[in-house]
């Protein structure tokens, strides 16, 4: 099966917990709130799917703002954090099948009214032909009239202005999608938002822990920083920041076949 390109151990769910919590929550839920409205622009019962659903919050946000009928299949290649997310979820959502699979294995015998996924094209492929084949792929699962939605970063996001270290490559970004799906002959739209992250006790604090959990947020990896990285790291997020945050500037990409 084919491998997904990230970590899968739990031990990294301390980097995660740390990342929802500096995310600004009015940030994040005007993007939810505009998610919501995009299925519910869609007439009659909606089968929806997540791509790479993780543990569901994000998932269950989204579906509490969903009016009328819909089902929503989950596809998550870790199978821990789908088996939390489908618990979760069946308890006040309407969930359908689950695919404990990478987008590269998952092959559904059905069309989908609405496709959804958040920051996790980073990990479909490792090199930009793979990368083509999976962005082509998740188009076509949509109906003639359905809708495909990804959530991810520009290149003018403060996330990548404060790497050290390239740690994605260029075809990862908002403007290399949105590219490749009008060269297909698909309807693009963009929204465009702030997604603010708190990094202000970092800067007041010189807290080498929460700066080792943000380095390696950011820079997608398990090894923590050596100090002269950390102290590098700092300097990078006092330059970019502003009044205490960083700007994600996340995209909205709405694609559609019309």
């Amino acid at each position: 099966m084919t491998q997904w390109c990230f970590w899968g151990d739990k031990e990294f769910s301390d980097v995660y917990e740390n990342i929802y919590i500096r995310g600004a929550l009015e940030d994040w839920f005007k993007i939810v709130e505009s998610i919501a409205r995009e299925i519910n622009l869609i007439n009659g019962k909606k089968m929806i799917v997540d791509i790479g659903c993780g543990e569901g919050h994000s998932t269950k946000q989204v579906l509490d703002r969903v009016k009328g009928d819909y089902t929503c299949d989950l596809v998550e290649p870790n199978k821990n954090a789908l088996l939390t997310a489908e618990k979760m979820l069946k308890v006040e959502n309407k969930i359908g099948e689950t695919y404990p699979l990478a987008l590269a294995d998952f092959k559904p015998d059905k069309k989908y009214d609405f496709i959804f996924t958040s920051h996790t094209n980073y990990y479909w492929a490792q090199n930009e032909n793979d990368y083509k084949v999976q962005l082509k792929k998740l188009s076509s699962f949509i109906h003639k009239k359905g809708k495909l939605i990804i959530l991810t970063l520009p290149k003018s996001s403060d996330h990548y202005k404060v790497m050290l270290k390239q740690s994605y490559p260029d075809f990862v970004y908002a403007e290399y999608l949105i590219d490749f799906y009008k060269r297909l002959g698909l309807s693009v739209d963009i929204k465009k938002f702030n997604m603010r992250m708190y990094v202000g006790d970092i800067l007041n604090n010189h807290n080498r822990f929460d700066l080792s959990i943000f380095y390696r947020f950011i820079h997608n990896t398990s090894e923590p920083p050596d100090n002269d990285e950390v102290q590098r790291f700092l300097i990078t997020l006092k330059k970019f920041q502003k009044k205490g945050y960083l700007d994600f500037r996340d995209y909205l990409i709405i694609i559609n076949k019309k």
